[in-house]
């Protein structure tokens, strides 16, 4: 038996939305689980030599927690790892692995656990909704749980990103861990900053209801993860900065970082990503720019 998944990148907080709005990236990792091979596993890609020098291999985190939470052990199996999206860019990295382990579980077991379950999962592996769940559902994707508590009603609303938008990427070499990212913000913010993000939040979220561009420049702004960041990713503003200059409607760090998304037009989005780039350069902190679309479909599944 095989099992065949694709699962796209993600970027998590889109600026103000801290843990709580992702969007999805034409980028993806494939995930082939075959009953054939027996405990061989073959990575090719991002992250391949990590994985041989005994990183955790979340794919299969993932499968064994399916096995934990569903009582459905599956047979012996390897996995064939095709990995594009790069390691600690804040490009949802380990998301993709655990949204893919999963449905790649829940497609050999039979269960048909429908995606809410898998979300559910995945988001207790993860820690945050705001990667897995565009890693899943594809486009943009707000989710909220209930009195803030992690194990509390999930309520999950999926926008439709217009078709000509496009996410230009600049990704730096830089590794940012996301436990690193996380541990360098404070415990709680001035209100004033509070106030600041939620009206962002609300913006951000018609931006994308409304097919507003003209909204993104404002909505994409944060005042409650991005300054503290900067301490240890002193680059990123001037990138931001660099990604509007060169055209895009707004812009803003992609998950924890290193990468900065800046969402443009389609026929701006080379310009802004190339902007990025010279100020990369210019900062001495190498790396690639992408422009890629916002796909509409998100984690794909064929057995």
């Amino acid at each position: 038996m095989r099992v065949c998944v694709t699962v796209p990148a993600s970027g998590g907080n889109t600026g103000p939305a801290f843990d709580s709005l992702g969007v999805a990236y034409a980028l993806t990792n494939d995930l082939v689980l075959d009953t054939d091979r027996r405990g061989e596993d073959e990575v090719k890609g991002e992250g391949a030599e990590a994985l041989r020098r005994g990183e955790t291999n979340l794919v299969r985190a993932a499968i064994a927690r399916f096995e934990a939470e569903t009582g459905r052990k599956l047979p012996p199996y390897g996995l064939e790892m095709v990995n594009r999206i790069p390691f600690g860019r804040g490009l949802g990295s380990s998301a993709a692995a655990i949204v893919g382990g999963l449905l790649a579980a829940d497609a050999a077991a039979g269960t048909s656990l429908g995606r809410e379950r898998i979300l559910r999962m995945a988001v207790a592996m993860e820690g945050h909704p705001d990667n897995v769940a565009p890693a899943l559902h594809g486009g943009a994707v707000l989710t909220v749980f209930d009195e803030g508590r992690i194990d509390g009603p999930l309520t999950v609303v999926p926008f439709a990103v217009p078709a000509g938008w496009r996410a230009a990427l600049y990704v730096p070499d830089l590794v940012i861990p996301t436990k690193q990212a996380r541990a360098i913000l404070p415990a709680s913010v001035p209100r004033a900053d509070a106030v600041f993000n939620h009206g962002r939040t609300a913006l951000l979220a018609a931006a994308f209801l409304q097919g507003r561009p003209d909204l993104l420049r404002v909505a994409m702004q944060d005042r409650i993860h991005q300054p503290y960041r900067a301490k240890i990713f002193p680059q990123m503003e001037a990138l931001i900065r660099a990604g509007l200059e060169g055209g895009a409607w707004g812009a803003c760090m992609s998950g924890a970082g290193s990468s900065v998304l800046a969402i443009a037009h389609e026929s701006k989005a080379q310009a802004a990503a190339a902007a990025m780039a010279r100020a990369g350069a210019s900062l001495g902190l190498p790396g690639r720019s992408m422009v890629l679309e916002i796909p509409r479909e998100g984690a794909s599944v064929e057995s």
